[in-house]
């Protein structure tokens, strides 16, 4: 029979853990024993609509419940570094919200501790695990792009759906590290790490082009990878519509893929430009996603548009760390990825203050703020 997934601590009870983590940790049959938040109210509040039997007072307290075998930890990211040292200390494992911290030396100060309690620190990164990263990651390792030389990407979205406005902890820079690149940005930059590997170097530029904060909603990365290939990145917090494409382009073939269908641009989940004839290039299981571009017609060389099966990133997530626990092998996002990514956005940070390029990698000591308006 197989075991019961370990029993959580949950320390932060806010929109994203309540709309989110708690629904995809009960619905694969998880549980969480113990809730902290600094609003008792929100703690309260989670503790009743998902049964967690325990209401710590302090993240220690929710951590050192008997019942606890792991921690999720979903509070500002100020506050990382310290809840995972307690729960490291505890002999707990961390599942961590991105970013890791706001420094590389908390980031690495936290890998550290993970290694010598000998505990599995997985990062939220839970668009590793959408269907549609999944698939173009399987293309580009079946080589049916050859060698990605070019890419660019956009995230774009209403900065109205950060919960509670300016309230919240993400417009605060001490608190959070900053708006845009430090929060939405992290979530690409792991993609594209993800799936090409590491970056050599980093340009930026930023603006705060709405007038009610101070901080990054406007941000673009120029960036060159380790492999040489060339590609820019984009975050648009002021946008009023949702967009999120990515472009990758192969010396063999052109891909396009999309998170979420919302835009009249987007045809698919994932569509790859092939010159050669569909059938005899994608596996089978792809084959059966595939819609041909005439109803009555077969697949043809050319655009092929993918329909992956749509799957809860976040289900697949607790699966992914009760896993790594279980086996103990490394989950698909660890303390390593959480690093570099949080060190593209310190390059990018410096790139800004300092109007040039900046090389990868940095040293772990260096920091530099995000830029305020």
């Amino acid at each position: 029979m197989t075991a019961a997934p370990p029993r959580l601590a949950i320390l932060g009870a806010g929109s994203v853990t309540v709309a989110r983590h708690l629904p995809a940790l009960r619905a694969i049959g998880g549980r969480a024993a113990s809730v902290f938040d600094p609003s008792r109210e929100a703690a309260q509040s989670a503790a009743a609509e998902f049964d967690i039997p325990h209401l710590a007072s302090t993240a220690e307290e929710a951590i050192y419940n008997e019942a606890v075998e792991a921690v999720l930890i979903a509070s500002p990211n100020v506050f990382h570094r310290e809840q995972a040292e307690l729960a490291f200390a505890a002999g707990r494992h961390v599942l961590c919200e991105k970013p890791i911290a706001l420094s590389m030396a908390d980031a690495l100060a936290m890998e550290r501790c993970a290694k010598q309690a000998g505990r599995v620190l997985q990062l939220g990164f839970h668009h590793r695990f959408s269907s549609e990263h999944l698939c173009v990651k399987r293309l580009i390792d079946l080589g049916l792009l050859g060698d990605v030389r070019a890419y660019s990407g956009t995230i774009s979205e209403p900065l109205e759906v950060i919960p509670g406005g300016p309230r919240n902890y993400r417009f605060d820079t001490k608190q959070g590290g900053g708006l845009t690149l430090i929060d939405v940005g992290q979530h690409r930059i792991d993609q594209i790490l993800d799936l090409l590997g590491d970056v050599a170097a980093v340009s930026c530029e930023m603006a705060s082009v709405l007038e009610n904060h101070n901080n990054d909603d406007n941000v673009v990365l120029s960036v060159r990878m380790e492999s040489g290939a060339l590609g820019s990145l984009g975050w648009h917090r002021f946008s009023r519509a949702f967009t999120s494409p990515l472009m990758l382009y192969g010396t063999k073939g052109t891909l396009g893929c999309s998170a979420f269908i919302t835009a009249p641009f987007q045809s698919a989940p994932v569509s790859i430009y092939l010159e050669k004839d569909p059938a005899d290039s994608l596996p089978s299981d792809m084959l059966s996603w595939t819609r041909p571009a005439r109803w009555w017609g077969d697949l043809e060389s050319g655009w092929v548009d993918i329909w992956p099966p749509r799957t809860d990133t976040f289900q697949d997530q607790f699966r992914d760390f009760f896993e790594a626990i279980a086996s103990r092998k490394p989950p698909r996002a660890d303390g390593t990825d959480g690093y570099k990514a949080l060190e593209i956005v310190q390059a990018a940070y410096r790139a800004f203050d300092q109007g040039r390029s900046i090389e990868i990698p940095l040293e772990p000591e260096t920091h530099c703020e995000p830029p305020v308006w």
